[in-house]
């Protein structure tokens, strides 16, 4: 966490320094702060170690945002941060897994504390397996745990295969359809960066038709969604196979 250089994004100048008092007193993090709307900018000027987005204003808007974010960085036109956190209201309804599903690595509650932080703020490789919630599904009982890595390795093989068959042929709702399936596979697996990827993927048609996906960037998106499958899969293979 020393000297971890923090992007911050909020909705106000109010909760923007409130949020970078609690992260200054409680951290020894290099804190810079955005509004959020100019957040992609700052991203693309300037390399970062972690992104903290303030959802307890706007928790629509903030989950908004890091689809975005996620879209061009998928399209090559910013590298995302190792580590996107989100920063929620004790009152707000949504969870950590749901949030966790939406790109988030770690979820802060407020008022933060320096434990949070601490576990929060660990820097790991996007590109390597994590188990935790592989351990918490199967009340860490070490059968069940290989049982169902042996599973998810089964099921990632056949979507890798069924990705083969309409890469080059399919449609782009096929392409969708098997990314949601494959994300759920790769969120009990720990696969922060193929997680992103397949957040991205499963909502391309209606990101399409919103106008948040330039055209000429679907085909490059394409090609490096199933480039970057594969190459996931290989390392699971090679670490787990």
């Amino acid at each position: 966490m020393h000297g971890m250089q923090t992007l911050l994004a909020t909705y106000s100048a109010e909760q923007q320094r409130a949020l970078a008092q609690q992260l200054r007193f409680y951290s020894d993090v290099n804190i810079a702060t955005v509004n959020i709307s100019d957040a992609q900018n700052a991203l693309s000027r300037h390399p970062w170690h972690a992104l903290l987005v303030d959802l307890s204003e706007s928790a629509h808007s903030g989950v908004d945002l890091v689809e975005k974010l996620l879209a061009a960085e998928l399209a090559g036109e910013l590298t995302l941060p190792s580590l996107l956190l989100a920063c929620i209201g004790n009152e707000q309804p949504e969870t950590e897994s749901m949030l966790r599903l939406k790109g988030f690595d770690h979820i802060l509650s407020l008022p933060l504390s320096a434990e949070r932080l601490r576990c929060s703020f660990q820097p790991r490789d996007i590109a390597q397996p994590e188990l935790h919630e592989l351990h918490l599904l199967a009340n860490h009982q070490q059968p069940i745990i290989d049982a169902m890595l042996s599973k998810l390795l089964q099921a990632l093989a056949s979507d890798i295969q069924q990705l083969d068959i309409i890469a080059r042929a399919g449609t782009l709702l096929q392409i969708a359809n098997l990314a949601h399936r494959m994300k759920s596979s790769w969120y009990l697996l720990g696969m922060r960066r193929a997680i992103r990827y397949c957040i991205v993927m499963e909502r391309l048609p209606k990101l399409i038709d919103e106008g948040t996906i330039n055209q000429e960037n679907i085909s490059k998106m394409r090609q490096r969604f199933i480039s970057l499958m594969f190459k996931d899969f290989n390392q699971l293979v090679f670490l787990f196979g």
